[in-house]
């Protein structure tokens, strides 16, 4: 309803009097300028309007156990235990709050590319489009900060290619990144299967087997490789390959919402 006041606020001015355009470019700059201005106490803030003081007993109290006079070792395990309490309640940006707070404790790599990760489920979820800058911004600086403790691990720079491309802010940017891990590593099954699902996406259904095969080659039981082959064949309208590929599949995986979803495509396409 707020929004809804402030647009027809808005409307009603634009008629009213003479006006001049909008500075584009200042407006960017504001919104930009809200997104930094974003931090953790105004999340939660946020959160205590969202759920209920039910729902936020829990992290809160583990928020009130943390002190100065805490270990590192204990410090970490509670702020990874309150992470994984705001990602169940389904905030992700507090959930990457969190978990950037335990990866400036241990400085790993691994540490920062799951602050990535949350912050980009966040930004894939979030119905706020200055929290989603906020995340978008932090999974990037969280990607980039696991490639700088560790330049050799192609996992880091898939995920920061797929930031780029997901978000369809630089999607060429972010494939040009993925692309240099699988000519870097042709043995990454990550990256070929990355490239082999956006080549489907866009159609290209040739690269897509060419990228996908090639995983296959290096990881013969990898069930992303068969799912996605089996899909790119489907599209291609060879049932026996994607019936066979489907199948496989559902043999070597245990996500079981995505072999739900594969189980009825076999059933529609009579597998």
């Amino acid at each position: 309803m707020i929004v809804l006041g402030l647009a027809l606020v808005f409307f009603l001015a634009l008629y009213s009097c003479p006006t001049r355009p909008p500075d584009r470019k200042q407006i960017d700059r504001d919104r930009q300028e809200e997104a930094v201005a974003i931090n953790t106490d105004k999340l939660l803030l946020r959160a205590k309007e969202i759920y209920s003081q039910e729902q936020l007993s829990s992290v809160l109290g583990l928020e009130q156990g943390l002190n100065p006079m805490l270990s590192p070792t204990e410090e970490v395990e509670i702020l990874k235990n309150i992470s994984s309490q705001w990602n169940m309640l389904g905030d992700f940006a507090l959930g990457g709050v969190y978990a950037e707070r335990v990866a400036n404790v241990v400085a790993t790599d691994s540490a920062y590319s799951i602050a990535g990760t949350t912050y980009f489920s966040c930004f894939q979820r979030d119905k706020d489009s200055l929290v989603q800058k906020f995340c978008f911004d932090k999974a990037i600086q969280s990607f980039e900060s696991a490639i700088s403790i560790a330049p050799d691990n192609p996992v880091h720079n898939v995920n920061l290619g797929l930031c780029y491309v997901e978000s369809g802010s630089q999607p060429m940017k972010g494939i040009m990144v993925i692309r240099d891990v699988a000519e870097k590593f042709p043995e990454n099954a990550l990256a070929s299967i990355t490239l082999g699902r956006l080549s489907l996406r866009t159609g290209q259904y040739d690269k897509a087997i060419q990228r996908l095969e090639n995983a296959l080659k290096h990881e013969p039981q990898n069930p992303d490789a068969h799912y996605w082959l089996g899909l790119t064949y489907q599209s291609m309208n060879n049932l026996p390959k994607a019936k066979s590929y489907l199948n496989t599949f559902l043999s070597l995986s245990d996500d079981s919402p995505k072999k739900e979803q594969v189980k009825a495509i076999l059933k529609q396409i009579g597998g």
